[in-house]
């Protein structure tokens, strides 16, 4: 992370602090609940204790000792974890409390370091209306301030959204189940199908990043708005109750139908607002609900 300034090393730092504790604190347990690794190997053969699932007896080794033995198992974790992240130039967005990307670089961070915990790899795929960084999943704390450091620090080429682009370049680059967390506003359309295959292929956890300016219009008269991917401006009276009632009713039919395309295809969204509080929140009740259901 050599020369970086010492306010984003700084923020990097606060961010591994933060985001760390939270992981100890609120996530632990709820992470490695849900993502259970790839399967159990055998470990070894040992002497029946009470409590021993009776399913678990290894019959030969019973029959040739004379006392009951049991199979003990090792769950094979090393998960690969690919994080998703929107740069375009609506992720540059906040009105209230942080711009949309600073919330996806702490939400990228609690999974990064959620991962790592668990002994899992972790990787990156910074996109906009193209994939502009991959960084390739591997273990490690300097792996995960690595992460950080692009996401914060990252100069986008482009400033549109694709995410048809960003779900196929993951299909490419892993052939074998990941975790994927997609962490966008969701201001794109023609992503159906590639959604569809993701989903069917790895297992897809959306995570929506919302600023409440994206909700309601505030009154506050005469207002220029500028398009952040399109660089298209228009002047809108927010002084009029019918313009702010048509704009919300706007963006509650577009998350609506947001996350309807996305449960169509069996993934829950999580809702995360750049005005939270605890950005956590959200995360530990989706792993809770997710545990329950296992």
């Amino acid at each position: 992370m050599a020369g970086l300034s010492r306010e984003l090393l700084a923020e990097i730092r606060r961010i591994e602090i933060v985001t760390r504790r939270l992981v100890n604190q609120q996530m632990a347990g709820q992470y490695h609940s849900v993502f259970k690794g790839r399967g159990m190997s055998f470990d070894e053969v040992r002497a029946y204790a009470p409590g021993d699932d009776p399913r678990a007896i290894d019959w030969n080794v019973t029959a040739r000792t004379g006392e009951p033995h049991v199979k003990t198992f090792v769950e094979e974790r090393e998960l690969t974890v690919l994080i998703a992240v929107d740069m375009s130039g609506s992720m540059a967005f906040g009105t209230v409390g942080d711009e949309k990307r600073r919330v996806a670089a702490r939400l990228a961070a609690m999974m990064a370091f959620s991962a790592i915990k668990n002994g899992d790899r972790v990787g990156l795929v910074a996109f906009t209306d193209t994939v502009e960084r991959y960084v390739p999943p591997k273990k490690g704390r300097k792996h995960v301030l690595r992460i950080i450091d692009e996401i914060l620090a990252f100069d986008p080429i482009g400033a549109g959204t694709d995410l048809r682009a960003a779900l196929e370049f993951i299909g490419r680059v892993n052939k074998r189940k990941a975790v994927v967390f997609l962490i966008s506003d969701f201001l794109d359309d023609g992503y159906s199908r590639p959604l569809h295959v993701t989903a069917r292929r790895h297992d897809l956890i959306p995570m929506t990043v919302v600023d409440p300016a994206e909700e309601a219009l505030p009154d506050l008269g005469l207002l220029v708005i500028e398009d952040l991917e399109s660089g298209g401006f228009e002047v809108i009276d927010s002084g009029a109750a019918s313009v702010r009632a048509g704009y919300a009713q706007v963006q509650a039919d577009r998350q609506t139908q947001r996350d309807s395309d996305l449960k169509r295809y069996g993934v829950a969204p999580i809702a995360v607002r750049t005005d939270a509080k605890d950005y956590a929140a959200p995360l530990v009740n989706y792993f809770r609900i997710r545990a329950r259901r296992g």
